[in-house]
């Protein structure tokens, strides 16, 4: 929530297209919308190990929640360290297990569904395989939206953050302005008074009061 408000004030704060500053917020909650879609075909799938004890059902639940956040969180760190040419080795085989797990269940729910498809029997005889087959993908390769909505996601972070405008390009900087005194930029010089210089040709005699400057 606190999430969502603060990109609702930087909307207000902006100025331009409404699209282009609205668009960053939009594709983060259209992301997590397809993260809660494939935990909710990982709990479907985790389903039949309710029956185990009492405390099976809130594992599942946890199960589905923890592979939910964990794919919307680690595809951002990934695509936020390519970004950057940072390493991201170690990153890689944790995103690709969330990754199988998650195409996985969508498939599997898929396949449990894809009878209801009435649709698929008033094709022709020559479509309706190719058809099949496209559903199957279609209804799988949700998890992969997420990916790819997550490497826009940080582009439009890494644009905000080094202070990119809505129309590309980077604000100019105002020049550095000379000092008024024209020159290079320098402390103003100090003067003090000499000391006076021990009385000559007479007890009156004084030297004239003279003014150095320190360089």
């Amino acid at each position: 929530m606190a999430l969502v408000q603060q990109s609702l004030r930087g909307i207000r704060q902006q100025s331009g297209s409404w699209v282009r500053n609205a668009e960053h917020l939009v594709m983060r909650l259209v992301s997590l919308a397809f993260s809660l879609a494939s935990a909710h075909a990982i709990r479907w799938f985790f389903a039949p190990m309710d029956h185990a004890d009492v405390l099976q059902p809130y594992i599942t639940w946890g199960i589905a929640i923890g592979f939910g956040v964990l794919g919307f969180f680690v595809s951002r760190g990934i695509a936020h360290r390519m970004m950057n040419n940072e390493p991201v080795w170690l990153y890689i085989p944790i995103c690709l297990v969330v990754e199988v797990v998650e195409i996985f269940c969508n498939f599997s729910l898929a396949a449990s569904v894809v009878q209801n498809a009435t649709w698929l029997g008033t094709v022709p005889p020559g479509m309706h395989d190719p058809l099949i087959y496209a559903t199957y993908l279609v209804l799988s390769i949700v998890p992969l939206v997420s990916i790819l909505l997550a490497v826009v996601d940080m582009d439009m972070e890494r644009r905000r953050v080094s202070g990119w405008n809505g129309h590309g390009a980077a604000p100019k900087v105002a020049p550095k302005q000379a000092p008024a005194w024209g020159g290079t930029a320098a402390q103003p010089q100090a003067g003090y008074p000499t000391m006076r210089a021990p009385a000559q040709g007479g007890a009156g005699a004084k030297v004239p009061l003279q003014v150095q400057t320190v360089p």
